[in-house]
């Protein structure tokens, strides 16, 4: 029988997984319902200005991508409370004291992880579209046609389990906080949320600007949905543009979305070249 001791990090992880469970939980569904009620409340006529697609989301679609979205909640809670045990053996480099690397450290972690996870998941998402893979993997997620908030985590478990072990392997070589931790998962989960809200909620003069030109945009993740092999990136533009994966007309659709959202004077805010 294995060692259940509360010094044994296999006891930890069981002791701790209730408590990660909930705060993968409520990460999910804040972020999620806050954006599915704002946009329901928001007047048509905003709506349609800052709209990025032409179908609407299939009937039963919400809950097929909740339901997913809860059996992600449970993997990635479950390498929460993996990451807590292997931090308990000594095997992860996970620490408490803040004072231990202070500030500067704790901001330029954060840089670092978010930086990496873009790479991470650019090159993880292309590989998932790959013939032999894409149907038992990605196929889940893309069933959403038309995204909604809700398939912010609409994954298959395998997907879910390629993108939970990013935050186990960087732990192995990067010293990180656990607010810096929490501060990169929150991060994530909102621009997950964003990337699948079917419109633009960003101001216009960032989508005009910098937000348009470096970051992903609504419109950028939901081009990917609508034509597949292109517009890979989760939080950075870099990736696709060095890798020519950049769906031709992305820039050419931002502009317009830029002009029905500000009027013509906006036309000049997103630079073809950009």
């Amino acid at each position: 029988m294995p060692d259940i001791s509360p010094t044994c990090p296999f006891a930890f992880a069981l002791q701790a997984w209730p408590a990660i469970w909930l705060g993968d939980l409520l990460r999910y569904l804040v972020p999620a319902s806050f954006a599915a009620l704002l946009i329901a409340g928001l007047p048509l006529a905003w709506r349609r200005r800052r709209q990025v697609r032409a179908r609407g989301p299939l009937p039963g679609q919400r809950w097929r991508e909740f339901g997913y979205s809860m059996v992600t909640v449970l993997i990635f809670s479950a390498n929460g409370a993996l990451i807590g045990a292997g931090a308990k053996a000594g095997v992860l480099r996970l620490y408490i004291d803040f004072a231990r690397h202070g500030w500067p450290y704790a901001v330029a972690s954060l840089a670092v992880l978010v930086v990496a996870h873009d790479a991470w998941f650019y090159w993880t998402h292309r590989l998932l579209h790959q013939r032999w893979l894409f149907r038992w993997t990605h196929h889940t997620h893309h069933r959403s046609l038309a995204p909604t908030p809700w398939a912010a985590y609409s994954f298959a478990p395998a997907e879910a389990v390629v993108q939970a072990v990013f935050l186990s392997a960087m732990l192995l070589v990067l010293p990180l906080h656990p607010a810096v931790i929490l501060a990169f998962l929150t991060h994530m989960i909102v621009r997950n949320v964003l990337g699948h809200a079917g419109l633009e909620l960003m101001p216009r003069t960032w989508l005009g600007g910098w937000w348009g030109r470096w970051l992903t945009t609504t419109l950028h993740h939901d081009m990917h949905h609508a034509f597949g092999r292109c517009n890979y990136g989760l939080y950075f533009t870099w990736w696709d543009r060095l890798c020519r994966t950049e769906h031709p007309a992305y820039r050419e659709r931002l502009r317009q979305v830029v002009e029905r959202m500000g009027g013509a004077s906006a036309s000049k805010e997103v630079p073809r070249g950009a």
